[in-house]
């Protein structure tokens, strides 16, 4: 009897898909925190963009407020739309780590099987040479009675 090699197999494939899934976790943590820093750059632009416009409402036109407005509206619907792909993307982080959790499931049984048939097999081959031995003695004992 000899260790089947099919679990190891399994079991590399587990631990490749578990790497490769890793790999698409980072990324995607890197553009969720791209996608903040972005959400936080355009605040700060809002917020001076805002007391800028503030301080020189006196001075500007008719003309000039209606663009003024107009551009901060731009400004808060980017936002709206960086909060939502925000939203989207801890959405596809979270789908990723519940992923990445049956897979190191399914790696851990794979492991699992791996180790019971070695431990089986090591069974078997201890076994089979506690036989062996048994035949052994008894042949020993059965010449050495004769005698």
């Amino acid at each position: 009897m000899q260790v089947r090699s099919c679990w190891t197999a399994l079991e590399s494939k587990a631990k490749g898909s578990l790497e490769q899934l890793l790999g698409k976790i980072a990324q995607a943590q890197q553009v969720r925190n791209t996608l903040e820093g972005s959400k936080q750059r355009l605040i700060v632009l809002y917020e001076e963009y805002r007391t800028t416009t503030l301080t020189a409402q006196d001075l500007c036109g008719m003309r000039d407020a209606m663009n003024n407005r107009q551009f901060m509206s731009q400004l808060l619907t980017l936002q709206y739309r960086l909060e939502q792909d925000i939203i989207n993307s801890t959405r596809h982080l979270q789908m990723l780590h519940n992923r990445m959790l049956l897979l190191e499931a399914e790696r851990l049984k794979m492991k699992t099987l791996r180790e019971n048939d070695h431990n089986a097999v090591q069974a078997f081959r201890h076994q089979r040479e506690q036989r062996q031995m048994d035949e052994v003695g008894v042949m020993l004992f059965n010449r050495s009675g004769k005698a």
